[in-house]
């Protein structure tokens, strides 16, 4: 094993000293018998600064940021990666080993005395660091400092990762993250052919569109683009249909063409004036590509850069224990990554203790496969017959027709099986299929989670909250509903990664799986819920999962079929609710123990030209108690504010007994409580107008 000391430099900062790598390299990495030196071949440390000018984090002291690049090398030989799409394509350095590089940010106690020695490896959502946002409660925005480059108090939020004495871990892993400042990406080489020609196949897009233009980007969300590698060709089809299922209408070529970079295309001028793609369609487009890039080498890369940590001695961020963690993409990431069996490293060693699976819902994702686009999500009406929500669903064993698996099959044959905890809102049963994680495809039983494993729904939970409490005026869809659910489960997050720490490090078992189920009658199909308002009408259908049939070669990553086939689709179950519309089963915040109105977690297209009873991604509704009986509308069932509540003393006792239920059960710290308790209280002022 051949390893070389990492180069520091030390100058002075205003009087003060300032360590940071200058070319900090670490070189080398295991051998393994009958295989190539492979993982990590070097590490460049480009910034090493103290956290907030050395604040003090409860007893973990001090922390500091290191961001840098980390340079793989992997073994095609090894069994650990052979299932990475077209490795056997993918060219070899001198010593035979695939390279690639990722950006890579790690936060951790500078004294090594007062590390935990637990590594919490948040999985970057579309290069972002978003689990430092979520559980610091950091006020969402994908695009904020606190999710690129956190420099302020209030992108660290109250500190709770780094008081539990964490060191925090991102890498980059997805090849088609956009290059911005702050962005953690994954640059891999392109596949080609054994005689060095280029690969080329079908690569496809699609948009909804709600108003007219003349440029449609081949990319989704800015994500870097397969560019079109043939203009002229015949096999480029661009069609349009007006419902997801609808008959696909060709739009023919004379109206329309791929620009000057082939990464978007454009409406063509047609006599006096300029066509546009017109508002109230699906457009589809399926083109020719080459140059494949190898996406799946993402899963090998997250994996080493955990191995690292963990086994290499001279790694400058060493953890004794892991935990994975991942939301919405990021936890679609990892229960692709532990179906591919990523969990295991090219020595055969487990490299996670543990696994947080945060509303990911029932889908894996485009992110090992030919011409594969990670950051596409297949939404109840966006993102169309994409990869993703692929049999099997559940962790155990089951069926559909004439195919029998689990998701952890190849985990449970390795013997290395870390701890996992599934966590999904309301929203993922109705926008992601989340019921098919614990039943059978068909929808007839109830799958158990395994004895590893945790599932837990959060009631009535979106998947994310698009507006803060109160609701801005603005977001009133009709007289009585707001669009956007501000119920926020930050508090439940942080208790449950609370427990996993707890399992993982003193072997304290965790709280019971909490799901609603099809033998208690609490998960039923979609049209058997009905709300207790008019106000809220049921979307025409929630996610569908299809089973899709992308040709003869998709065993092998290949897609033949652009767009795939789809045929029967998969069960659909949701939650039931109780008498208020609000969900009966699951882990129930306080905003459901002690309601002034009801948290939907889906939200209609009201208002835009096509498709009005579709659901729009993400987010959902919201509708309060009329405050007294007289002021209720027609068509409400469900009591009044006074009728609930004859005083505010009641609602507070209330709240304050559904805040100890929530800490006895463990999905709530002590920590947070009173907060917990003032934010309950925030929503009765503004429910009754009380000052």
């Amino acid at each position: 094993m051949r390893r070389a000391a990492i180069v520091e430099r030390a100058w002075s900062n205003g009087g003060r000293a300032v360590r940071r790598t200058f070319v900090g390299i670490i070189a080398g990495a295991a051998l393994f018998a009958g295989a190539a030196q492979a993982v990590v071949l070097s590490v460049e440390i480009t910034k090493r600064v103290p956290v907030l000018e050395g604040r003090i984090f409860g007893e973990a002291g001090a922390y500091e940021l290191i961001e840098g690049v980390v340079h793989f090398g992997f073994d095609p030989q090894n069994e650990a990666n052979a299932r990475v799409s077209d490795i056997a394509l993918a060219p070899r350095n001198a010593k035979g080993l695939v390279e690639a590089s990722a950006d890579f940010v790690v936060v951790q106690p500078v004294d090594p005395a007062k590390r935990r020695g637990l590594g919490l490896f948040d999985v970057p959502n579309r290069g972002r660091r978003l689990g430092l946002t979520a559980m610091n409660r950091v006020p969402l925005d994908f695009m904020a400092p606190a999710t690129l480059d956190p420099t302020k108090a209030a992108d660290w939020g109250d500190g709770f990762l780094m008081e539990e004495g964490l060191s925090i871990l991102w890498v980059g892993w997805q090849a088609d993250v956009p290059k911005a400042p702050g962005m953690l990406g994954l640059r891999v080489p392109v596949a080609r052919q054994k005689d060095g020609t280029k690969i080329r196949g079908l690569a496809r897009s699609d948009w909804v569109l709600d108003a007219p233009i003349d440029r449609l980007a081949l990319s989704v969300d800015g994500h870097l683009p397969i560019p079109a590698a043939e203009p002229g060709s015949s096999q480029n089809v661009l069609t349009r249909r007006r419902s997801r299922e609808g008959e696909r209408e060709i739009v023919p070529h004379r109206s329309w063409q791929f620009d000057a970079t082939r990464t978007a295309i454009v409406s063509k001028s047609l006599f006096w004036g300029r066509s546009q793609f017109e508002a109230g369609w699906i457009y589809e487009l399926v083109y020719v590509a080459e140059d494949p890039p190898l996406v799946g080498l993402g899963f090998a890369a997250y994996r080493d850069f955990a191995s690292f940590a963990l086994f290499d001695e001279k790694c400058p961020f060493p953890v004794k224990r892991s935990v994975a963690d991942g939301a919405s993409q990021s936890g679609r990431f990892l229960r692709h990554l532990l179906y591919e069996g990523f969990h295991v490293d090219e020595a055969g060693r487990s490299v996670f203790d543990g696994v947080i699976i945060r509303i990911g819902g029932a889908g894996r994702g485009g992110f090992n496969h030919r011409f594969a686009q990670p950051g596409r999500v297949g939404n109840p009406f966006a993102n169309f017959f994409y990869p993703g929500d692929e049999f099997p669903f559940t962790s155990r064993t089951s069926e559909w027709k004439d195919e029998r698996g689990g998701l952890l099959d190849r985990a449970r044959a390795t013997g290395a099986l870390p701890r996992i905890f599934q966590i999904n809102g309301g929203y993922e049963y109705w926008g992601r299929a989340a019921a098919l994680i614990h039943m059978s495809a068909d929808g007839v039983a109830d799958v158990e989670p395994l004895e590893n494993e945790r599932l837990y729904h959060i009631a009535g939970a979106p998947h994310f909250a698009a507006t803060a409490f109160p609701p801005p005026e603005n977001s009133l869809v009709v007289p009585g509903l707001y669009r956007g659910n501000p119920l926020e489960t930050s508090g439940i997050q942080r208790a449950l990664l609370v427990r996993m720490l707890e399992w993982v490090d003193g072997d304290e078992p965790p709280p019971p799986s909490n799901v609603p189920t099809i033998a208690a009658g609490t998960l039923l199909p979609p049209e058997k819920i009905a709300f207790p308002l008019t106000e809220l009408v049921r979307p025409r259908s929630p996610h569908v999962a299809y089973p899709l049939d992308f040709g003869p070669n998709w065993p092998a990553g290949i897609l033949d079929f652009q767009p795939p086939k789809a045929v029967a689709p998969f069960a659909i179950r949701v939650p039931g609710v109780d008498r208020f519309g609000n969900e009966a089963t699951g882990v129930r915040p306080i905003e459901l123990r002690v309601p002034i109105g009801t948290h939907a977690p889906f939200a209609l297209r009201t208002g835009a030209p096509f498709a009005t009873d579709e659901m729009v991604g993400y987010i959902g509704s919201f509708a309060p108690f009329a405050r007294r009986d007289v002021d209720r509308r027609q068509g409400d069932r469900r009591p009044s504010i006074e009728t609930l509540y004859p005083s505010a003393e009641t609602y507070r006792e209330a709240v304050e007994q559904a805040v100890t239920a929530l800490v006895e059960e463990g999905f709530l710290l002590p920590r947070d409580r009173d907060g917990a308790i003032e934010a309950a209280l925030a929503r009765w002022r503004w429910a009754t107008g009380a000052p």
